[in-house]
This record gives C-alpha cells, sequence and structure tokens, in this order.
C-alpha cells in the first residue's frame, strides 16, 4: 500500500507534470490541458474509491448506505468522462451523454437517500400529516393554479418526489434525444433560433429543472 502511494504521488507530483511542461514548450495546448487534468484525476479518483470501498466494508446501513455509495460514484465516473472527452474530442459528446445519464439516476437516488435519513416514506409521511396545512398553499398565483393545494401527509410527500423524478425522465430523454440528433449532425449546442432543437431542448430542460427545484 506505501509503495502504491509512493508511486501515484510521484506519477501526480513528478511525471505528468513534466509531460505537461514539455508538451507546453512543444505548443500543445491541447496536451499540456490533459496532463494537468489528469492530475487531478488521479487525486480524486483514489480518494473517492477509498470513500465507496470504506462504505462497502462497514455495511452497518444498507439501506441508507447503497444511495451515497451511487452518489460517490459520481466523482470518479465525471472525472474519468472529462478527462477522456479533453482527449477524444469526436467522441465527447457521447461520453458526455453517459455522464448526463448517471447524473439522473444520481439525483432520482438522492431523493430516496433523503427520504431514508427522514425513515422511509411511512414515517416521514407521519411527520409531513403534522405539519401545518399552509406549507402545502402555494404563494406564486402560476403555480397555486396549476398544482392547486398539497393535502400534508403523503399526497404532499408524492408532489414532492414525482416533482423531482419527472426531471429525471425529462433527462434521460433529453440526453437519448442528443445523441441521435448529434449523429445525425442536427444538434448544436448553445445555437439559439426557432429552426435550432438545442432552442426546444433547452427550454424543456429548464421549466423542468424549475419545477424540481420547485
Amino acid at each position: 500500500t506505501a509503495i502504491l502511494a509512493i508511486s501515484l504521488i510521484g506519477v501526480v507530483f513528478c511525471v505528468l507534470p513534466y509531460f505537461a511542461v514539455e508538451a507546453g514548450k512543444k505548443g500543445h495546448i491541447n496536451q499540456t490541458l490533459y496532463w494537468i487534468a489528469g492530475c487531478f484525476v488521479l487525486i480524486t479518483v483514489p480518494i473517492s474509491v477509498l470513500g465507496i470501498v470504506q462504505h462497502l466494508v462497514n455495511w452497518y446501513m444498507p439501506q441508507v448506505q447503497k444511495f451515497v455509495v451511487r452518489i460517490l460514484f459520481m466523482v470518479p465516473i465525471f472525472s474519468i468522462q472529462s478527462w477522456f472527452s479533453l482527449f477524444f474530442l469526436s467522441a465527447a459528446p457521447y461520453l458526455t451523454a453517459v455522464r448526463e445519464l448517471y447524473e439522473a439516476f444520481v439525483l432520482s437516488s438522492f431523493v430516496y437517500y433523503i427520504i431514508e435519513l427522514c425513515g422511509g416514506e411511512d414515517q416521514l409521511a407521519n411527520k409531513l400529516r403534522m405539519k401545518d396545512p399552509k406549507f402545502g398553499q402555494h404563494t406564486t398565483c402560476l403555480v397555486r393554479s396549476q398544482c392547486g393545494i398539497w393535502q400534508m401527509g403523503r399526497p404532499f410527500l408524492l408532489n414532492c418526489k414525482y416533482g423531482v423524478l419527472q426531471f429525471v425522465f425529462f433527462k434521460i430523454v433529453g440526453t437519448i434525444v442528443v445523441i441521435v440528433l448529434h449523429s445525425q449532425d442536427s444538434f448544436h449546442q448553445g445555437e439559439w433560433g426557432w429552426n435550432s432543437s438545442y432552442t426546444y431542448l433547452a427550454i424543456i430542460m429548464n421549466v423542468s429543472i424549475a419545477y424540481a427545484l420547485y
């Protein structure tokens, strides 16, 4: 373990910086960015993996820890995806799609993680049932006209849960649509216009995430 740690430190603080400097001297800026990013990947991935392993070894609260492990896996997946995207530019949209799909999975896991921390759905519903009914009333006219009044208890919990999970659904569908459109060269990120697929997808996703945040 000590030898592995020393070797990793040597790679992070000696080998990769050397490659970054040499690439910079030759004017290869992209390679410089790639090696610098590699330093941070080699720092973050082992730390996050260590945290995951510690949870798996100390598996005392599986109903809660399974969601924690899923969330912790974001770090290595996002780090490696971002690093590979710097080098494999043509595959970057598809690598990003993998990250987006996992992000949707983590969002749903986080919702259930919060519910488990509060004692599970039944206990949380009972706690919400004892709250003041005013918490189920919406302050803005637009939301009040569309959503009505949320009854405290299980109906309130389900509305909150479905409000977040609808964004997960749109996130997955949106990612699949982007992959299909990109393969046909019909999707250009950041391009606004009535004839741009990015415009309509951005509007739908922003409305969805706004409702989820609410």
